[in-house]
């Protein structure tokens, strides 16, 4: 029998109906009880491991409900962008690799055209003046818009009859490439990569997600800026894989093949489903003109009736499906989808879901309270973007204070559950849990009960996996973290400072700090 783990003088935050709790038992994979006082003194018997919570706070094992587990891993090897602030910083970090690469591709994430002095994206022909003899990819911090240099061009052979493909005065490629076009370099990146590759990014990016107390993520995998209509590189590793490592991966499989799902026994389709883009490259679809753009208001990625028999065949056989969508545009259609497939198939617990939901209004809050629609929702957006004068407010301008209505979504009656699309957050939980109590716009922020429960109970919920984990509740799998302080005692500008001190993963102690 596995020895018996006592944690004691802890202030639990159960994420149930006790709601408070002193002590937690666990015994095997499972919680065997909780409680107050001295009662865990009775379960002291025998082989056992008392850890002291040291009032500190213990909850259960964070759950991210939108993650890109093979970027990344992937990324973590790519030249990082985020600190740039002009054309010159950029060239200097190509340069760099380029001396370490020795003409092999070159990778850049986490390009922001926002803060840079330049105030636009930098074109094929700054890019060459860094590096001319060998590829350069860089993705934009939203990994919506990618820009090659012109070796990059070359070697990719992308056709330029495709949508997405910036041409300038000339009818010549800038470089800047977005939607389809996009979606085909996005590929052609990616599945360079062998599956050793992957397997040796995935695995060095566990000890930093156990670190911060991450037990499961939703794998949103795959056909990134796409849809694919079959097999993913990317899903099916994690499809065949993903049991190997120590955090659970729950995939959402990417493609628009409802019954290639069904054919691999998998439960869930999308995650990637775009219905629209992102703000920061003006393709998320609004329904009002973006304010540094007058008459552009973004764009659908997706025929209106191909989604929704896309949806339809969902609901009929029995999978919960992600749909992904930004502007208010984009979540009417998602919601006319699950109205329609309703309709047909009857109302039973789906618990579909949007993804991101940025821009929902308050009609559309209703529909989907009524329709039972989940949003997957990324509070850390808020941090990088948010603030006045930030990408939010330069793209929206007299609309500025409508993104990720956290309290006004929850007051509505909707489930709402938090990730970090990593990575073009930061995966710590305690970022976006942070950024949820903290929203730029006061009369958005939520509780800090409220945010905590998107990242455990609601993150289960949306996953069909509240009977197994997201609250400590005995007979539930033993995920569990003591962070490093009491939150209770933490000012809510410093959350985003608490770290996780304990991480248990089915009842084993994995990291202790």
């Amino acid at each position: 029998m596995e020895e018996r783990i006592i944690i004691k003088n802890g202030r639990c935050m159960t994420m149930d109906e006790r709601q408070t709790a002193d002590w937690i038992v666990i015994e095997g994979e499972r919680i065997l009880a909780v409680g107050d006082g001295d009662g865990w003194q009775e379960f002291a018997q025998g082989s056992h491991r008392l850890i002291d919570g040291q009032q500190r706070t213990v909850l259960p094992g964070f759950i991210d409900s939108h993650f890109h587990m093979v970027i990344t891993g992937l990324a973590e090897n790519f030249v990082n962008l985020e600190g740039a602030r002009n054309f010159r910083s950029i060239g200097r970090s190509i340069k760099a690799a380029r001396a370490k690469k020795k003409g092999e591709l070159i990778v850049a994430k986490f390009l922001d055209a926002t803060r840079l002095e330049e105030k636009r994206l930098p074109d094929r022909t700054v890019l060459d003046k860094y590096c001319n003899d060998a590829p350069v990819a860089v993705y934009s911090a939203d990994y919506h818009v990618l820009i090659l240099n012109t070796y990059g061009i070359l070697y990719f052979k992308v056709p330029f009859t495709l949508d997405g493909v910036d041409l300038d005065e000339k009818g010549m490629p800038t470089g800047i490439f977005t939607n389809q076009a996009g979606s085909r370099l996005d590929t052609l990146i990616f599945n360079s990569f062998s599956d050793e590759d992957i397997d040796e990014a995935v695995s060095s990016t566990m000890d930093k997600m156990l670190g911060c107390g991450i037990t499961t993520i939703a794998a949103m995998e795959g056909g990134n800026m796409n849809f694919a209509f079959g097999e993913d590189k990317q899903c099916e590793f994690i499809y065949q894989h993903g049991k190997k490592y120590p955090i659970d991966m729950e995939l959402f499989y990417q493609t628009t093949n409802v019954d290639y799902v069904v054919e691999k026994g998998l439960k869930r389709l999308g995650g990637n489903l775009y219905l629209d883009g992102t703000m920061g490259a003006r393709t998320a679809a609004l329904s009002f003109d973006y304010a540094d753009a007058p008459g552009c208001r973004g764009l659908f990625c997706i025929d209106e009736n191909y989604l929704k028999d896309v949806v339809c065949r969902c609901y009929e056989k029995n999978l919960q499906v992600a749909l992904d969508a930004i502007g208010d545009r984009a979540i009417e259609l998602a919601l006319d989808a699950f109205e329609l497939a309703i309709s047909k198939f009857g109302r039973k617990d789906h618990r579909s879901r949007i993804e991101h939901a940025e821009l929902i209004t308050e009609a559309q809050m209703k529909r989907a309270a009524e329709l039972g629609v989940i949003l997957s929702m990324t509070p850390a957006y808020e941090g990088i973007w948010g603030d006045k004068g930030g990408m939010y407010e330069q793209r929206l301008g007299g609309h500025y204070g409508r993104s990720n209505q956290f309290r006004q979504i929850f007051d509505s009656g909707i489930i709402v559950c938090g990730g970090s699309d990593s990575d073009i957050t930061d995966p710590n939980p305690m970022v976006g849990i942070h950024d949820a109590v903290n929203h730029p716009v006061t009369c958005h922020r939520v509780s800090l009960e409220e945010a905590l429960r998107m990242y455990t109970i609601h993150g289960a919920y949306a996953l069909f996996k509240e009977d197994e984990i997201g609250s400590l509740t005995p007979g539930k799998v033993a995920d569990v973290i003591i962070l490093g302080q009491n939150l209770s005692k933490i000012s809510p500008d410093r959350l985003k400072t608490v770290k996780t001190a304990v991480t248990i993963k089915r009842g084993k102690v994995i990291v202790e700090g």
